[in-house]
């Protein structure tokens, strides 16, 4: 009985440290997520890439998802009048616009991954920003209830507030 006493009151510890846990997992998910972002904002920036004039966001350097994704919609479209709305697979072998389609395959979908890059970096990082309040919420609720009810436990247990008969 003085063990499970013992152990009864020393419970709320463990929200607290899993609120440690999830507070350290989600710094790291908050500074993963942004190193990524770093790292393709970076690589695309080498890149020299700027939005042609008829994108959806004109004459812009290439270092966000949104120009990234408006150059690759560009090229599409540019290279979509060029073969008459034909893909890569549905041109003749010997047109000579295939060497176009391929190269244009190619650059979006680097774009296209620079935009996925992005994405993914942001997800990760409001993962991390949600692991955080999750683990506040652990320490400054879910551990001081936990502390609570086990003190109401054990004063139940001895008979401190065991309701009297009538």
């Amino acid at each position: 009985m003085r063990l499970l006493n013992a152990a009864r009151h020393w419970f709320w510890v463990a929200p607290a440290i899993l609120g440690i846990v999830f507070i350290a997992g989600g710094v790291y998910m908050i500074l993963q997520g942004q190193n990524a972002k770093d790292t393709v904002r970076d690589a695309i920036f080498r890149e020299n890439i700027t939005t042609s004039e008829d994108a959806r966001i004109p004459n812009q350097r290439g270092d966000d998802a949104d120009t990234a994704e408006a150059q690759a919609d560009v090229i599409e479209g540019h290279v979509l009048e060029i073969t008459g709305g034909k893909t890569y697979a549905e041109l003749d072998r010997e047109d000579p616009n295939r060497a176009v389609v391929l190269n244009s395959v190619s650059l979006r979908t680097a774009l296209n991954m620079a935009v996925m890059g992005f994405k993914v970096s942001d997800l990760v990082t409001g993962m991390g920003v949600f692991m955080v309040v999750i683990g506040i919420t652990h320490i400054l609720f879910l551990s001081p209830a936990v502390y609570w009810a086990a003190e109401v436990a054990n004063d139940y247990g001895t008979g401190r507030n065991r309701p009297t008969g009538a």
